[in-house]
């Protein structure tokens, strides 16, 4: 494991035992003694069942065991007993919540509210989780409305690699290469 990696498990850790508690009913899945291991790309999901006030932070706690590095990691709300899920939400400091905590530097997010299963997806590429290491992700959600059970899908994917991003590059050429050569 990499120093920076273990040391943001530790202020991970530390925020936990800190500021956790005074937060609503949060979300564990796995931890940092026991993360969820993650060997292919198949979403995997996680029940929660909400309690008052009704948002609060979901904590993850990962390990790459697949051969390839990870470039991102995708969260999606689901319902495994019939709740309603429909205006379950994520939300970064933008939208009333906080912003998503990674031990990946530079990590990058977009949020899709508008689909029933809101989505949330964690991008670094810069600072891919490689096979074998830990991962810890923190993001908030929000339930107010229909204070109702729901779970979370989560998922990696993997870093492309160079000559999946150059076989797809040389075809768009191609393909645009034609485009003008009908349109003269």
């Amino acid at each position: 494991m990499r120093p920076f990696a273990l040391a943001a498990a530790f202020v991970f850790l530390a925020a936990f035992v800190f500021v956790a508690p005074a937060l609503a009913d949060d979300a564990y899945i796995g931890s940092v003694e026991n993360p969820i291991e993650l060997g292919g790309w198949a979403s995997q999901g996680f029940n929660h069942a909400d309690l008052t006030p009704f948002k609060g932070t979901a904590y993850v706690f990962v390990k790459n065991t697949s051969l390839d590095p990870w470039g991102d990691f995708h969260f999606k709300v689901f319902s495994y007993d019939m709740s309603d899920v429909s205006a379950v939400d994520f939300r970064d400091a933008s939208m009333g919540g906080m912003n998503p905590i990674s031990t990946q530097t530079g990590t990058t997010w977009t949020i899709n509210n508008t689909v029933v299963g809101a989505e949330m997806n964690l991008y670094f590429y810069s600072d891919p989780v490689l096979p074998g290491e830990f991962a810890a992700f923190q993001v908030w959600t929000d339930n107010t409305t229909t204070m109702g059970n729901f779970g979370l899908m989560i998922w990696p994917s993997p870093v492309p690699e160079p000559s999946s991003v150059l076989a797809l590059s040389s075809g768009l050429l191609g393909l645009a290469g034609l485009a003008w050569r009908r349109r003269r």
